[in-house]
């Protein structure tokens, strides 16, 4: 199994196995979840000797022998511990000096509705909604998309969205409506400094100076024969954000998307309690243009807003809705492997979580898109850790002498004024759009002041969580990066949950089987098929020189085919003894 760490963005990266969340979650007794933790240590940070910190507790006590996140911790910093010992001179010395970095360790079930929610910026709406692979060194992703040329025809093109497109890098945190105009914005402001390019076009017409729709402006790139590199770009970026848009109304995600903000969040857009969650949700259930996988994730979302489950009859009635199939329901059923609860139970408390959800809601505070109100547990995680306020009960060292305040730190400790350790009170509506000026250009220079934060996920990160993490290191002005198994696209994550009682599939071997080299070509170009094809079936070249070159047999006759056996033994003896020194 490969031991190198993925750098999939400047702030993200990933590490195995892949099979983590399968492992870790899942009900194969045949699989060693403990194997797959201490894969992951040997690879997290060999870089220094960070404060580790961790998740004390899984959601719903789904593991009473002990979270993951612990016993990933404690793994890690045994290992750290050892080799610091036979390396006195390790972490090496920074120039200039650095105060410790922060590992802090969360699993899955931190927040098991991130992963189900649609998300409406430009990045996770590309890897939820379109047809996308990964490239092949994982450092972004590869689409197919069509586009008019000059003459009015439409033809094909893949195209690679990384950090090496710096449109890309300026929009891939927006928000879907904010992303359209300012591919509009950079488009016109090309136009100003290009004048030529402004008059470019019919010559009939009257030259612009501005687009002012996208429409006016896939126009106006048709025209622009002498700008090809550029014209690639906006032309591509344009072409997704309308397909993305054009998917959205198609599948009338702003319906399902706003029923899904309001049980995430317990609330309105308006900050009042949601009274028709049911009614709102059974026409989309039935509805032929909301897809399988959406109607899925409506109902764990709804299941997950209950708290305290639903009743059986309940559920039943609510899948002859959605009319799902046999894995779609599994992945329903399989949501208390990660802490969720399905069967609802009558309680005495008549204190509900979506009360205090309300109680924390400011109705003068400004929400510009009400179908992003939802804010990641994992972010106001990092949020409470920068404002000192993370509880260390909650969030645990793994040493003690790490509990006292860093240099860098503010005057109190850390935890102090705590967040309460239910974990409800950090899963606010609190929108942050306005809070992050600059965060949307992420390939801009920014000197860090203070300690890093290096977050890891065990059992996958979502694009919500990722852009958290940038938008986290802006408000902070700190360096703050996110590893994890694995990225999380909405569809693969429904997957994963459907797959929690079946064995845990056996990582790939990175390192391909030994095949002996092919034999020397033959002037036949059958035989050096056939003898090629031999050579992977592991037999010697001696019986491919028994291959008739006229015949379409491949069996030698005769004592010709007894001459071969027992000269094909003799080689083979000869090999096995051969090999004794090798194990």
């Amino acid at each position: 199994m490969s031991t190198v760490i993925l750098v999939n963005e400047s702030s993200v990266f990933t590490v195995d196995p892949l099979n983590s969340f399968l492992s870790v979650f899942g009900e194969d007794r045949m699989s060693d979840p403990d194997e797959s933790l201490r894969i992951t240590a040997k690879q997290v940070n060999k870089c220094e000797d960070p404060i580790i910190r961790f998740m004390s507790q899984s959601e719903g006590d789904i593991h009473p022998q002990g979270s993951p996140a612990g016993k990933l911790a404690y793994t890690l910093q045994k290992e750290i511990d050892n080799f610091c010992r036979l390396n006195p001179n390790f972490p090496p010395p920074h120039h200039p000096p650095q105060p410790r970095a922060t590992l802090l360790i969360v699993d899955r079930s931190i927040d098991p509705a991130a992963p189900l929610l649609h998300e409406f910026t430009y990045q996770a709406m590309i890897n939820d909604l379109l047809p996308v692979e990964d490239t092949d060194n994982h450092t972004g992703i590869k689409y197919s998309y069509e586009f008019h040329q000059a003459d009015g025809s439409i033809d094909s093109k893949d195209v690679v969205l990384d950090e090496e497109d710096s449109i890309y890098m300026s929009i891939r945190h927006m928000h879907i409506a904010e992303c359209s105009d300012s591919l509009i914005e950079k488009f016109n402001e090309f136009l100003t400094e290009n004048k030529a390019a402004a008059s470019a076009g019919d010559r009939n017409s009257s030259p612009k100076n501005a687009a002012k729709s996208l429409k006016e402006m896939k126009e106006m790139l048709t025209n622009l024969p002498q700008y090809q590199d550029l014209k690639a770009k906006y032309s591509a970026h344009l072409s997704i954000a309308q397909e993305c848009m054009s998917f959205f109304e198609r599948h009338k995600l702003n319906s399902v998307g706003n029923l899904e903000q309001n049980m995430a969040t317990g609330e309105t857009a308006e900050g009042e309690t949601p009274k028709t969650i049911v009614l709102d949700m059974v026409p989309l259930l039935d509805d032929p243009h909301v897809g399988p996988i959406d109607k899925a994730r409506l109902l764990m979302l709804y299941i997950i807003w209950k708290e305290g489950g639903i009743f059986e009859d309940d559920k039943i009635k609510l899948l002859e809705h959605a009319k799902l199939k046999g894995e779609l329901r599994e992945a329903i059923n399989n949501l208390s492997l990660i802490g969720v609860k399905l069967a609802r139970v009558r309680r005495t408390d008549k204190t509900s979580f979506l009360k205090k959800r309300r109680q924390r809601r400011n109705k003068d505070e400004e929400t510009p898109y009400e179908l992003s109100r939802y804010v990641p547990v994992l972010k106001k995680v990092m949020d409470a850790y920068f404002s000192n306020t993370l509880n260390p009960k909650q969030f645990a060292f793994t040493r003690k002498s790490d509990m006292d305040p860093a240099e860098d730190r503010h005057s109190h400790g850390p935890g102090q004024g705590g967040i309460p350790l239910s974990g409800v009170s950090l899963r606010t509506t609190k929108p942050t759009w306005s809070k992050k000026p600059n965060s949307t250009s992420s390939n801009s220079v920014r000197t860090s002041n203070g300690a890093k934060l290096i977050i890891f996920v065990i059992g996958g990160a979502t694009y919500s969580e990722i852009r958290s993490a940038y938008e986290i290191a802006e408000t902070y002005n700190r360096d703050v990066f996110i590893g994890t198994t694995e990225i999380l696209r909405p569809a693969s994550f429904v997957q994963h949950l459907s797959q929690l009682r079946q064995p845990v599939p056996l990582p790939q071997n990175v390192v391909a089987p030994y095949v002996p080299p092919n034999p020397q070509p033959k002037s036949s170009d059958s035989v050096s098929k056939t003898a090629s094809l031999m050579s992977h079936m592991h037999l010697n070249s001696s019986s491919s020189s028994h291959v008739s070159h006229k015949s379409s047999s491949m069996s030698p006759s005769g004592s010709d085919r007894t001459s071969t056996v027992s000269h094909t033994e003799e080689k083979e003896k000869k090999k096995k003894k051969g090999l004794k020194r090798f194990f």
